[in-house]
Formats: structure tokens, sequence, C-alpha cells
């Protein structure tokens, strides 16, 4: 009888415990395909340039300690353009179900940084929130997430929003499509002067989330 009952006490904390895991510890990745323009010192350098970002995300249950993403993007060409690594540490200060958001902080690197003449790179500090609202339509949802430097050598904003969809399973697959403007100053990259870039255009891309 004792073995009966310690049988139907264990099978009924595993029922129960299968989920909460799976609610607490997640991982997110996806590849956008970028179609952009590039603008050096307000000037167009690259019309409807072929760009891509991929970007992984891990996230858990342990209070205090944040959660991390990791970011790679290209911009431009190789006459004019930057390749971006980024690394964010953020908090899911809202989750509810309908309405999500992040906030966080990190670096980012900025590499081949190709301007009027000459090639360099940079890293900077940044602020990044993020946000997503679920629509009454099924599985659609609206998304936002921006980034914000202004210490060092690098200054301006990455602001990206769209509209995604996603299935509804234990391995969430979904697609996404929105508009995406990096708009960014930096110092002493073009012959020791200033240089603004401005890389925007529209995203469409997949993602997975479990």
């Amino acid at each position: 009888m004792k073995k009966s009952a310690v049988i139907l006490c264990t099978a009924a904390v595993a029922t129960l415990s299968s989920p909460v895991y799976a609610d607490v510890l997640g991982a997110k990745m996806g590849l956008d395909y970028f179609y952009s323009d590039l603008e050096v010192n307000n000037i167009t350098l690259n019309d409807n340039q072929d760009n891509y970002r991929a970007y992984a995300a891990f996230e858990h249950f342990i209070p205090l300690i944040p959660n991390a993403l990791l970011e790679y993007s290209t911009h431009g060409s190789d006459a004019a353009g930057f390749e971006q690594l980024s690394a964010t540490a953020y908090y899911e200060l809202l989750d509810n179900g309908l309405v999500a958001f992040d906030f966080g902080a990190g670096a980012t690197h900025y590499s081949d940084i190709t301007a009027i003449e000459g090639t360099s790179s940079e890293t900077t500090p940044h602020a990044y929130i993020a946000s997503e609202i679920m629509l009454p339509i099924s599985n659609f949802s609206l998304f936002a997430d921006a980034k914000f430097m202004g210490l060092k050598d690098v200054k301006g904003e990455e602001v990206t929003l769209g509209l995604g969809w996603s299935t509804d399973m234990i391995l969430d697959l979904g697609v996404r499509v929105g508009y995406s403007i990096s708009d960014l100053t930096f110092d002493d990259v073009a012959g020791n002067k200033d240089a603004d870039l401005k890389s925007k255009g529209w995203i469409l891309g997949v993602k997975a989330h479990f």
C-alpha cells in the first residue's frame, strides 16, 4: 500500500513539474533577411543591399541573474558599411502571456566600418529594451526592440519593429516581418573625421522558441 502511494505521489509530482521547467527554461533564435539602404553623411551609397541578422537568447528562472542575448548583423556592403556583434544581459520585467517587456544593457562591437575612406572598428556599451504584444488574431503579435548608444566613440540608436506569427507547440516556429533602422555616428573613422551611417530597410525572418 505504501509503495503504491509513493508511486502515485511520484507520478503526480512528475506530471506537475514537467510544464514548470518548460515555462522557466527556454531558448530563442532567429535569422532575418535585411533588404536595406545605407547612407553615409546623408548620401545614399548602397541601395537595396542584401544583409542579414542572426540572434540567439537563453532565458531561465534564477532570480537576479539576467538572461543572455547574442546578435550578429551586416549592414551595407564591402564598399561602405559595417558588421555588428552585440551581447546583452536583460531581465524580463513583464511576461503575462499578453504583453512582454524586457530591459537590459550590454556591449556592441562594430567591425569593418567603411565610410568615406579607411576601415576601423569600435566597441561601445548600449541600453536595451524590447516588447511584444499579442493580438486578438490567433498567434499574431506586434514586436519592437531598440538599443541606445551614447558613450565612447559611437552614438545613436537601433530600432526594429514589426508583426510576427508563431505556432503554439512545444517547439514554437514562426515568421516575422518588419522594418529596421540603425542611425549611428562614429567618431574618427573617416580620415579622422566623424561619420554618420544610417542603415534602414525591411526585414523578413524565421524564428524558433523552445
